[in-house]
């Protein structure tokens, strides 16, 4: 994976954060997807990014990804939902709960594994909660 790419893409990122286009950096996730390829990039991705980046820059790395994949992120997302399972990595897991799809299909398993999450984390307990409450309404209005 090149490094320049990979921080070029970051840092494009950092910069548009606030910015819900993120037009730039969709350039940029293109770039360093054509350099690394889709395969098990999110363990890849994982190893490569020092931890002195923010879980927001990463994890809107990570969305934008799942935006520009040839699978639309089924990939990412299955390793994000196995992140949330070992349930022991606080970084991993905030990445994960940024994503914005459900994790989990089964929601009985969601509402488990984030049950779970909010009670050891409390700096993400809210976002697990709301990720429950907007499943539930959501079961509630539409059905499984």
């Amino acid at each position: 994976m090149n490094q320049e790419i990979l921080a070029q893409t970051l840092h494009t990122i950092e910069q548009e954060l606030n910015d819900p286009s993120f037009s730039e950096s969709f350039y940029w996730v293109n770039q360093l997807l054509d350099d690394a390829g889709e395969e098990q990039l999110a363990e890849r991705l994982d190893q490569a990014i020092p931890e002195t980046w923010s879980w927001k820059v990463v994890g809107s790395l990570f969305g934008i990804l799942s935006w520009s994949m040839s699978d639309n992120g089924s990939a990412l997302l299955r390793t994000t939902e196995g992140w949330l399972r070992e349930g022991t990595n606080l970084r991993r897991i905030q990445i994960a709960l940024l994503q914005d799809t459900y994790p989990f299909r089964d929601a009985n398993e969601m509402f488990l594994v984030l049950d779970g999450i909010a009670q050891r984390f409390p700096e993400v307990a809210d976002s697990c909660r709301q990720w429950i409450t907007w499943r539930h309404e959501h079961i509630l209005n539409h059905g499984p």
